[in-house]
């Protein structure tokens, strides 16, 4: 698949960005704490979802050859807000590495949630406004907004499980169903549209029982988890590993969606 680095690239930076949002409100509502594992995490996708991005594109100058359009073309506005957010990651990574001043990494990661709205809106409006069929309208919109919001959430819970309290586990959790239903609500009319398009039946035939699978994980994923996070915590290896069975299931399930994305 030669699409396999924008696969990357787009996963890896959704999931950097929603992981961003949960950090950024965990500063907010936890202000002992530091989250810096999942700091380092948020820098660490960004940086290897960037990389895949120029290995697809075949050599770094032609990222700084797509700024040229800034304004007037989307491609160049994601390259720019996908950038700042890295540097930002990086930076805010860095400063909770190093130091421990808390206004300046609430700041930094305030910046980056809010350049995150941008990079996804920017990434959507890329491949929707192409001549592809199967991308046009909003399921594109929601599909990369609802795995942002999804996989970063999860990401975040996972992270800090012991540190955060049931409350803020069960509001998370019901983000990740919500995010995940509305994703399915949106894409189902979609492929029903779809497949009255002569262009298209033979793709979604060939691909339904991927199509198949990849709902059967992120819906069972998604309300699986509402067990675990929605129980008082007790370090219990039965409530931990059917989070994590759950989230793995989320996971691939959405990662399988970006495979069919990409696929047509």
């Amino acid at each position: 698949m030669h699409e396999a680095p924008l696969l990357i690239f787009s996963f890896l930076l959704q999931a950097a960005i929603g992981l961003m949002w949960f950090l950024t409100l965990g500063k907010v509502l936890y202000k002992d704490k530091e989250f810096t594992a999942s700091a380092i995490l948020v820098a660490a996708m960004s940086i290897i979802g960037v990389i895949a991005s120029l290995v697809h594109l075949g050599s770094p100058f032609k990222a700084f050859n797509s700024l040229s359009n800034i304004g007037s073309s989307w491609l160049s506005n994601e390259v720019l807000f996908v950038g700042i957010f890295t540097g930002i990651a990086v930076v805010y990574a860095l400063v909770q590495l190093k130091s421990s001043n808390r206004n300046i990494a609430l700041s930094l990661c305030g910046a980056g949630s809010v350049i995150g709205v941008f990079s996804v809106f920017a990434m959507s409006k890329v491949y929707s406004t192409t001549s592809i069929v199967a991308w046009q309208g909003a399921n594109t919109f929601v599909e990369f907004y609802a795995t942002t919001l999804a996989v970063g959430a999860l990401l975040f819970i996972a992270l800090n499980l012991k540190e955060l309290k049931d409350i803020s586990k069960r509001l998370y959790g019901f983000i990740i169903l919500a995010a995940a239903v509305i994703q399915a609500a949106v894409a189902i009319p979609h492929i029903l549209a779809l497949s009255a398009n002569s262009q298209m039946i033979d793709f979604l035939s060939s691909m339904s029982n991927v199509i198949s699978f990849k709902w059967l994980l992120i819906l069972s994923g998604a309300g699986l988890l509402i067990w675990p996070t929605t129980q008082k915590f007790d370090a219990s290896k039965t409530l931990t590993g059917v989070l994590y069975v759950a989230g793995a299931a989320l996971v691939i399930g959405e990662f399988i969606g970006r495979y069919v994305f990409f696929s047509v």
